[in-house]
């Protein structure tokens, strides 16, 4: 699986912009992003279907990441390992958090995750595309 550092350099290696624009009426080249493996790996736990993830990471630097996702159907149920600010370019996405506030978000809509939450991941369409902005903070003892 490559790091958020090495995709990071492969954009760069292509000749990134220094201001790239996501919006939803733009269609993504979806042959620029890399599996991420696993969704284990991130933190999560399939409880339905055998979503597949991928990413392609545009910015990362000092504990941020910036790019777009990818996720097929499936049910993750997700520690965010991350803070998270995220739009919604295609597909569809309901979440659903710790006391049960569900929301079902879809193209143009935006949410903010805090890193440690625990939240129910569930695509139904065939797959949903995001752009993302996230930090690492350090984790307490």
């Amino acid at each position: 699986m490559p790091s958020a550092q090495d995709l990071a350099t492969s954009a760069a290696a292509m000749g990134a912009p220094s201001m790239v624009v996501y919006t939803p009426d733009t269609t993504i080249d979806q042959s620029t992003l890399a599996p991420l493996g696993a969704p284990e790996s991130l933190g999560g736990r399939v409880l339905e279907g055998s979503p597949s993830l991928s990413a392609r990471v545009d910015y990362s630097a000092r504990g941020m990441t910036a790019g777009i996702f990818k996720a097929t159907t499936g049910r993750i149920e997700i520690t965010f390992p991350f803070t998270e600010h995220a739009t919604i370019l295609a597909g569809e996405v309901t979440m659903t958090d710790e006391s049960g506030q569900s929301r079902t978000f879809k193209k143009g809509d935006s949410y903010f995750i805090r890193q440690g939450q625990v939240v129910l991941w569930d695509v139904r369409t065939p797959y949903v595309l995001k752009s993302f902005f996230n930090i690492t903070e350090p984790l307490q003892p």
